[in-house]
């Protein structure tokens, strides 16, 4: 039964990459964490009224959701290598696209259906159209939005542009600078803002695929050396953008990222490089598992943890009259983790999986490799992708 609901038998059973898994569990449980807390801002006294509760969500806030694109960008060469570039696109329609126009609909839809009931987001009918045009007046769903131009843009460029890594870095830091002028300047650019803020986050996963895809890397990946090295680093810059930010609350915990991006920068690439080498660390010593199964879904948690931990939320404090700030986030929280990984699991089981995705993981399609004459860069492909 708990299989079932999980997927934890098969997931675990994998030997593709488990610190992929691990680092995007970490990273999901911290966008799901702050929806909570931002959720709870208006409850009682107040989640604000909580600096413990508060400082863990600010102190993640500079590497978050670079960490995304990192790994995304880590698997990119491997992915367009094996697919080609009609299937790399339809591949993303399938996976970021679709979920990103369907989920989004749905809770726009209900946002409009239940407003004034508890529901924090004021809506209009126009925000459809905003989960193309301008994600970010949409909550989460900006991510998506971003991942898929930023994956599409990334492909074409390379496939047809012959771009290198280094192509793409130099591309990624000429649009970082484009959008941090935009945001210093209040320059609004609908959805083009995250892709040109996150372009070069992608382009810095893809640059170090070669030494996280590659064995030979792995022993000093997961060493306690590095961690001496890396983690005295990573708590001071990430401690500094800390106290920025709550410094700064005009910027709703924003600064850095909108007014301090050479800053925010080099958090983004300390707080990814730490959050991939504590993946390695997990993966090496094989534990904290379930952590791999959260990564698994991770794309399935992200579109529906915002309804889930919104309903959670009506009915602990509007119904079962509930105000403690640290039960609420503690215990809506996980359900906002768990919840939509057990709704994904029940939907595959029923055949519904195309409430969450287009593609059939069980199906196994072989692809020729791709033509030489469009793909000429060097590609690092892990044992057990070899000939799938």
């Amino acid at each position: 039964m708990i299989n079932s609901l999980f997927n934890a038998e098969k997931i675990l059973g994998r030997s593709r990459n488990p610190w992929m898994d691990y680092a995007k569990g970490i990273c999901i449980l911290m966008p799901v964490y702050r929806h909570t807390f931002e959720g709870i801002a208006n409850v009682g006294v107040g989640s604000y009224s909580y600096p413990g509760i508060r400082i863990v969500d600010v102190f993640t806030m500079g590497f978050r959701m670079p960490l995304f694109f990192m790994i995304a960008g880590a698997f990119f060469a491997v992915t367009l290598f094996k697919k080609g570039i009609g299937d790399f696109v339809t591949a993303k329609i399938k996976t970021v696209l679709y979920p990103l126009l369907l989920w989004g609909s749905i809770q726009i839809t209900l946002q409009l259906l239940f407003a004034g009931a508890g529901v924090n987001a004021n809506r209009t009918p126009f925000d459809y159209l905003n989960l193309i045009l301008d994600p970010r007046r949409l909550e989460q769903f900006w991510y998506l939005n971003a991942l898929f131009f930023v994956s599409v843009i990334y492909a074409v460029t390379t496939w047809y542009g012959k771009f290198s890594s280094k192509h793409q870095l130099a591309l990624g830091l000429v649009f970082y600078l484009i959008a941090s002028y935009c945001h210093k300047k209040d320059i609004h650019i609908g959805f083009l803002s995250g892709v040109t803020f996150y372009y070069l986050f992608f382009a810095v996963g893809d640059a170090l695929h070669n030494i996280v895809l590659d064995e030979k890397h792995h022993k000093w990946l997961s060493s306690f050396k590095t961690t001496l090295i890396i983690l005295p680093v990573f708590a001071a810059v990430e401690w500094y953008c800390t106290k920025l930010n709550l410094a700064h609350p005009e910027e709703f915990d924003f600064y850095v990222q909108h007014q301090r991006q050479d800053i925010f920068f080099f958090s983004a690439i300390i707080g990814g490089l730490f959050m991939i080498h504590l993946s390695f660390m997990l993966q090496r010593f094989n534990v904290m598992r379930w952590l791999r199964v959260v990564g698994y879904h991770a794309l399935y948690i992200y579109v529906a943890h915002l309804m889930i931990t919104a309903g959670l939320r009506i009915l602990f404090v509007h119904y079962l009259h509930i105000e403690s700030i640290p039960l609420l986030q503690f215990t809506i929280w996980p359900l906002g983790v768990i919840l939509p990984i057990i709704m994904f699991n029940v939907s595959r089981k029923l055949g519904f999986s195309w409430l969450f995705t287009l593609k059939d993981d069980d199906a196994i399609k072989k692809k020729p490799k791709p033509s030489e004459q469009y793909f000429t860069r060097e590609v690092v492909v892990p044992k057990e992708n070899i000939n799938k």
